[in-house]
């Protein structure tokens, strides 16, 4: 029960014996030429050969038994191949053949929701999601999304992950370490990532903000800190009573209304209008206007003095969220809404 591909080819051996003692006593012929009898069965017509001397049937015999034992060791790497995919969830060291995917390093309890919201997010185009963890099981069984087993950490695994096609990658915590190793664990990941597609979108989730720096420094462009975000909502929370329910909603996917990124060519009607005005616009079709991500240049910073204008990393952009200043919709603006489903014309 231990062995069971050893107990497989004992029962096959077994059985071949068997099967050469049934000729032995029905054709009335020795045990060489009973096993060259059945030899054909197995590997194919070869042809029979008829002689008496005993050394030659021994020889014969030699020649099978060792033929055996060669698909014996063929059927074993086999076995242990099939194995090895079964105990990985069904998933072999491979390649993924996506574009434009999304690349989920590490695993921790909020893996799988993760994995939910992605599918169930209404884009303009589906995206493929990729697991790359250093696990011996399938994180999840949906077989929409692809599983390899590796360290994120390391070029290879990330190359079989498709990291030179893929659009984003979301670093997930590891949470059974402290939050500084774990931390740490995140940057290894972000620098192997950066070096490899510096236009990959990286996420990071951090467990402690004050290692918030370093992950800037390795040019993460998005950065989540549990510690920050959990405290600064329960404190929103305390004073402005829902607002959980509200951020609920809007970070969830498979109802209600979700933020949306609008970067298509914009209409006429929004082009030169004011921030409110543009409002109003999009208001008519039930989409909420909240921020705008637009060049960013030293004339930008002086006309938005009374706004807070956040620089991206990376590169020549800045988003302004609800400007109380005249600022005007530009063509090449990208505008971060909020709306039912992903708006495609507006």
């Amino acid at each position: 029960m231990h062995r069971p591909v050893l107990s497989i080819l004992l029962i096959l051996v077994f059985i071949y014996l068997g099967a050469t003692l049934v000729v032995m006593i029905y054709e009335d012929v020795s045990f060489g030429s009973a096993a060259m009898k059945i030899f054909p069965a197995f590997f194919g017509e070869v042809g029979e050969v008829e002689t008496p001397i005993i050394a030659v049937q021994i020889s014969i015999v030699i020649g099978i038994i060792v033929s055996i034992t060669f698909l014996a060791v063929i059927t074993a790497r086999i076995t242990s191949a099939l194995i090895e995919f079964i105990r990985r969830g069904g998933s072999m060291a491979k390649k993924v053949n996506f574009s434009g995917h999304t690349i989920i390093c590490g695993w921790n309890f909020q893996g799988e929701r993760v994995v939910k919201e992605l599918l169930a997010a209404t884009v303009k185009q589906r995206r493929g999601i990729a697991i790359l963890t250093d696990s011996n099981e399938r994180p999840m069984t949906d077989e929409r999304v692809e599983f390899i087993k590796g360290d994120p950490s390391q070029d290879e695994s990330l190359i079989h992950a498709g990291i030179e096609r893929a659009d984003s990658v979301i670093v997930l915590s590891d949470c059974t370490k402290g939050a500084n190793d774990a931390d740490a664990e995140a940057l290894m990941i972000v620098l192997a990532v950066e070096s490899l597609n510096r236009k990959v979108h990286t996420c990071v989730q951090l467990m402690n903000s004050a290692n918030r720096i370093h992950l800037e420094h390795a040019h993460a462009d998005e950065i989540i800190c549990l510690d920050q975000m959990g405290g600064s909502l329960l404190v929103a929370s305390a004073l402005n009573h829902g607002v959980a329910y509200l951020v609920t909603d809007l970070l969830t996917f498979d109802k209600g209304s979700e933020f949306y990124r609008y970067d298509r060519p914009l209409p006429e009607t929004l082009t030169g209008k004011s921030f409110a005005e543009a409002v109003q616009v999009l208001a008519q079709k039930h989409i909420i206007l909240l921020a705008v991500e637009t060049d960013y240049t030293e004339e930008l910073q002086q006309q938005l003095r009374s706004d807070i204008v956040y620089k991206l990393p990376e590169v020549d952009r800045a988003m302004i969220i609800n400007p109380q200043s005249g600022y005007q919709i530009h063509q090449g603006d990208a505008l971060f809404l909020v709306a039912e489903s992903e708006p495609v014309n507006l």
